[in-house]
């Protein structure tokens, strides 16, 4: 909290005097109105205003950032050009950088908050305290991210903030880098040791958090990066079939027609879903993706569509025409594609799977269980079978499949 003071401010003339009797001038409000002069003198009379503190709990370094009046912060924190005739000392200059408003917020918050990198440099330059929370729980890490202030970030991150610190919605620095679509701020946390599963209050993880930002994203601010962000997460080894209770990363991936993160998934080892969206079969969302591979591969690691599901697709076809496939610039090629995978589909329904294939799904669950949903891709040279052998449960052969269609 902020240190009291025990003066009653009084406005007079646009400025304010710690006591009626008194002819002296306010700090606060002298930094509010950007007089340098008037700072200097005040301080050089009494370094102990820079504590003072007002109704909402903030020093005069506090209004200095907010406005970003940097020479008067450096003033404050006796970081001059010119000399102060009393400069503080170090200890002081802690106590005035840990002095924390009536939000909780320190001097280092408001600098994040108002995006002054220049002035959050210099308060950390100055061993201001990096892990001191607000009342919301939030690091000046947290705020940082949040405001995409991305030298500041990484700056924090060198020098010991807590990549793991979790707000009051259980929000960690790495669900902020999620939310904004920073891939060089999600690396960095990455590298000093973020939770790439830490779920927030409602049970989001980072990866979830990028789908939902993507999603309500305004056409303005468009989020152009998803697949990027998504691929820096799997590769960094996050869960590849934590839910929400209403996602998955496949079925967000299908969701955004990102073929590309869907077979990343399926080839890693992440579980097979059963239900899509809207509660029918995730076979219908793997249809409807720009992608009709995905379809094939899904089947081949253990989905068995149903005679439903199979129809479905067979009457999504007409909805693709050529026309269509090429103002919306998926390949001319998609519409023949599409018939492929549903002949495809009603020859599998024919035919069951071969012993191998049963084999291969049985031991990639095992795999996916072993490695804590994790990817397994990096297990396969362990399994004390033939290389061949290696590469069929790897899906190496996938290719096959596609081009015996």
């Amino acid at each position: 909290m902020g240190i009291a003071t025990k003066h009653s401010l009084h406005p007079i003339s646009g400025f304010t005097y710690l006591d009626k009797n008194s002819n002296e001038l306010d700090l606060i409000e002298a930094t509010r109105a950007n007089r340098e002069d008037l700072v200097i003198s005040i301080i050089n009379a009494d370094p102990s205003q820079k504590l003072q503190t007002d109704s909402q709990s903030r020093t005069a370094l506090h209004w200095a950032t907010e406005y970003g009046y940097s020479r008067i912060a450096q003033r404050l924190l006796s970081v001059h050009a010119g000399a102060v005739d009393n400069p503080v000392d170090f200890a002081d200059n802690c106590i005035l950088l840990d002095v924390q408003d009536s939000k909780g917020q320190t001097a280092l918050h408001v600098a994040c908050n108002m995006r002054r990198e220049d002035l959050a440099s210099l308060y950390v330059s100055l061993k201001a305290n990096l892990n001191t929370p607000d009342h919301s729980g939030n690091t000046v890490l947290h705020r940082a991210i949040r405001m995409n202030l991305e030298t500041t970030a990484l700056m924090l991150c060198e020098l010991g903030a807590n990549t793991n610190a979790v707000n009051d919605l259980f929000w960690t620095p790495l669900h902020e880098a999620a939310r904004t679509g920073n891939e060089n701020i999600m690396a960095k946390l990455i590298r000093h040791g973020s939770e790439v599963d830490a779920m927030t209050h409602n049970k989001m993880t980072p990866f979830l958090t990028a789908f939902f930002y993507y999603k309500i994203a305004s056409r303005g601010t468009v989020y152009s990066n998803l697949e990027s962000v998504w691929k820096t997460l799997v590769e960094a080894g996050c869960q590849l079939s934590q839910t929400d209770g209403h996602w998955t990363p496949l079925t967000a991936a299908l969701a955004c027609d990102s073929g590309f993160i869907a077979a990343l998934l399926l080839f890693n080892g992440c579980r097979v879903d059963k239900v899509g969206r809207w509660g029918h079969g995730i076979l219908q969302d793997a249809f409807a993706c720009s992608e009709p591979m995905i379809v094939k591969l899904l089947v081949l690691l253990g989905y068995i569509p149903t005679q439903e599901e199979v129809a479905h697709c067979s009457k999504q076809i007409p909805m693709y025409s050529r026309v269509f496939t090429r103002l919306r610039g998926l390949g001319c090629s998609l519409h023949r594609d599409r018939q492929e995978v549903v002949r495809w589909l009603h020859e599998r329904r024919e035919v069951p799977p071969s012993l191998g294939e049963c084999c291969r799904v049985s031991i990639r669950a095992a795999m996916n269980s072993a490695t804590g949903d994790r990817s397994i891709l990096a297990n396969f040279k362990h399994l004390p079978i033939p290389v061949k052998l290696q590469q069929f449960i790897g899906m190496s052969d996938f290719t096959h499949y596609l081009l015996d269609s």
